[in-house]
């Protein structure tokens, strides 16, 4: 790292936070030092000055990868989504199962190359590991990475020894744990701070953000959110993966879904990944109280609020007139934990109807 490099990237850091109202703050400001390292490694050509950061939810850190992402001057560079890339690294990996001649180990390359192609930083925000089936695929994905010469820069609400907490299936990830603390430099980002939970007027009110919690379907309310109750007619099935999903509109940019009909299904994560594409503007409208839908239906529901926030759409929720702050399910406490904060950046507006007035 050059004397020169810190106070170029910190300045760029600094503008791109002024000019969205912001300020970073001592813990953003003290990992610096290791974007600025990270950035020198990938101008350099060099493999070393990867970068784990990890805290807790709404510390910052996505704003930050992204910020420096976009500050690295060079076209050879990824910024992905977790759940985005795995899905697709799936899909490529496992697409000639069955055939003649295929072999896992080569179709993973293959589908990395193809992902991955010429970068020479990649930026990953999210880091997790879900469960036993991902902890052999995330341990080939960084192995993959680092044999590349490619420099990673990976943000998680986990700290490394953390990862699949499952103490049953903890030991899979092992090896995925010992190269992150061989190979990159591990760093926590905490200031006691969760930004997502400043009041929402006077945050930018863009993407996931803009959108509103209304926790009654009073006509005033959606009126003031914009939306607009949609018609039997406007009825559509959608199919974005092996199961169709009954919309109840789904129609330019809006996707309008009752609870039971998105969350009770068999519906997953690359479903929501794929309509995200597609539509920018989500509607989950019937969303029960906390004791009226089962641990699973909660869980997409978060999956839902998880990839929708990733990707940068708007989310309008209706229902869930009970909910005060601790997200529900039966998923570990820090992946709960996430969903609630990144929940908590929809503006709520949940005011009664006045006595004698049309609501």
């Amino acid at each position: 790292m050059t004397s020169v490099q810190l106070p170029a990237l910190a300045g760029a850091l600094a503008r791109k936070a002024e000019a969205e109202g912001l300020e970073l703050d001592a813990a953003q400001a003290a990992v610096l030092p290791l974007l600025a390292a990270a950035e020198e490694s990938v101008r350099r050509g060099v493999s070393d000055g990867s970068v784990y950061l990890w805290g807790p939810p709404g510390g910052g850190k996505t704003w930050l990868l992204d910020a420096f992402f976009d500050a690295v001057p060079v076209e050879q560079k990824r910024r992905l989504h977790f759940h985005d890339f795995f899905r697709e690294l799936h899909a490529r990996t496992f697409e000639g199962y069955g055939r003649k001649g295929f072999r896992e180990q080569s179709a993973f390359a293959e589908g990395l190359d193809a992902l991955l192609g010429d970068a020479r930083l990649l930026c990953f925000d999210e880091f997790h590991v879900s469960g036993p089936a991902d902890a052999a695929f995330v341990t080939r994905l960084l192995r993959q990475v680092l044999e590349r010469g490619i420099v990673l820069v990976a943000t998680s609400n986990y700290a490394p020894d953390d990862l699949l907490p499952d103490p049953m299936f903890h030991h899979l990830f092992e090896p995925g744990i010992e190269l992150i603390h061989r190979h990159l430099t591990v760093a926590c980002l905490n200031a006691g701070v969760d930004y997502r939970s400043i009041p929402a007027a006077t945050r930018p009110s863009t993407g996931f953000a803009s959108g509103y919690h209304l926790r009654r379907p009073y006509p005033s309310l959606l009126r003031e959110a914009g939306l607009r109750e949609p018609e039997p007619e406007e009825a559509r099935s959608v199919q974005p993966g092996p199961v169709p999903l009954s919309a109840a509109r789904a129609a330019g940019d809006q996707v309008w879904f009752h609870f039971a009909e998105l969350c009770e299904v068999r519906s997953a994560a690359s479903d929501y990944l794929a309509l995200a594409g597609q539509f920018r503007h989500w509607v989950v409208s019937g969303v029960p109280s906390l004791t009226e839908a089962d641990p699973y239906a909660w869980q997409r529901f978060g999956n839902v609020v998880d990839v929708l926030y990733d990707a940068g759409c708007r989310l309008d929720v209706i229902g869930f007139a009970d909910y005060e702050g601790r997200f529900p399910g039966t998923g570990n406490a820090v992946d709960l934990g996430r969903i609630s904060s990144r929940f908590g950046m929809l503006r709520e507006l949940s005011a009664p109807p006045v006595a004698g007035s049309v609501q």
